[in-house]
This record gives structure tokens, sequence and C-alpha cells, in this order.
């Protein structure tokens, strides 16, 4: 493989002067110009595929992480990570079945898809063998505690 490097007859110089800065108007509302450019530009970012998903938007703000911490704040630190780790493998646990439900719906499958299907299958088995395994656990721990309120973990498990 070979690269082929051109070289430009302009100047460097061109690419380092700036324009002049726009001139800056008073503090206060935007102009209907100004909110039109500000939404065609977020329309062309949407185009783009620049935008965030409303779910990004929740984590990236940081509130998922304040709904969690309220969810769980009569709880323990440690059983509250327990609490954290099964809603983890049950998201895992999900897009394993996902996979799996695709990966059986080809017509024809090669063995490569066979021993893939086989191997999630295995996988998806043991993650959720660890799920019931949490499970027990944060019961014992709640049991550890003292804490008798059966909605933490009914809340963690649906």
């Amino acid at each position: 493989m070979t690269f082929i490097i051109h070289q430009a007859t302009t100047d460097i110089s061109a690419f380092q002067t700036k324009p002049p800065a726009p001139a800056k108007e008073p503090a206060g509302e935007k102009t209907s110009e100004e909110q039109a450019a500000a939404a065609a530009t977020d329309t062309a970012e949407e185009a783009q595929g620049i935008t965030l998903s409303n779910e990004d938007k929740h984590v990236l703000s940081g509130e998922k992480a304040k709904e969690d911490a309220e969810k769980y704040e009569d709880v323990p630190a440690y059983i509250q990570r327990m609490l954290e780790r099964l809603e983890k493998i049950k998201e895992e646990i999900t897009l394993l079945k996902e996979e799996l439900i695709e990966l059986q719906a080809e017509r024809a499958p090669d063995e490569a898809t066979q021993q893939l299907t086989e191997m999630k299958s295995q996988y998806l088995m043991q993650i959720q063998g660890q799920y019931f395994d949490i499970i027990k656990n944060i019961q014992e721990a709640l049991k550890k505690e003292g804490i008798t309120d059966p909605g933490i973990i009914i809340r963690a498990i649906t």
C-alpha cells in the first residue's frame, strides 16, 4: 500500500489568519433571526448525527445518578453497589437475549453462527446464575442490616 502526499502551493500563513470578530450585540433576548439560525444549526447537527439521545443526556447531566442515589438512599453503600451491579447484569441479560434471538432467526446458520449461538447461550446461563446469586446476597445483606423493606429488592428486580 503506497500513499501519495501532495504539497499545497499555498503558504501556511494563509490558514493562520483569523477572520474579524463579529460586533457584540447588547445582552438580552435573541432575535427571531438568531433563533432561526440556531434551530437550523441544531437541525444540521442532527442530520450529521451529532446529537445525543434523551437517555444519554439524562445520564451525562448526572440526573440518573441522583435518581439512583435517591432510590436507595436508606440502604448502606455496599448494598447500593450490589443493587447497581444487579441492574447492570439485568441490562446485560436483556442485550444477550436480543442477540440470541437475532442469531436464531437466521434461516440457514453456518457452523460459526451455531457455535456463536451456543457460546452466547452458555454465557447467558452464567450471567443468569450471577443474577440470582446477587439477589440472594442482597437479601442476606438486607437481613443482616435489619432492613425488612421488601420494596428495595423488588425495585431492583423490576
